[in-house]
């Protein structure tokens, strides 16, 4: 009997901790695009140069943007990072995952 409680005890341990991994997973905040303009873009005044406080409204009423920025002391590049940022983290992903790896070969 206890076998089967411990069973079921691990069986739910491992549904909320996948179920926390995909929530975790769903909310990703985008990178800056690599252009030109938003490669220039180095304060929250450049960037409300085009995203506009309307814009920013609308997708904080559409839950797809939080209200952040309308604090002036928040900086948009505290949560959206540089292309250059993001693209440089990515190497470093892939080749951690190679090493852990080629670590579990025999």
């Amino acid at each position: 009997m206890k076998l089967k409680r411990d069973f079921f005890f691990a069986l739910l341990v491992l549904a909320v901790v996948g179920l926390l991994y995909f929530l975790s997973t769903k909310t990703k905040i985008k990178a800056m695009p690599a252009n030109e303009r938003h490669q220039a873009t180095m304060t929250r005044s450049d960037c409300l140069k085009c995203h506009t406080a309307e814009k920013l409204g609308a997708l904080e009423l559409q839950h797809k943007h939080p209200g952040k920025w309308k604090d002036e002391r928040v900086a948009c590049t505290l949560c959206h990072k540089p292309a250059a940022a993001a693209q440089a983290q990515l190497p470093l992903n892939l080749q951690r995952a190679a090493d852990l790896a080629s670590s579990l070969r025999p």
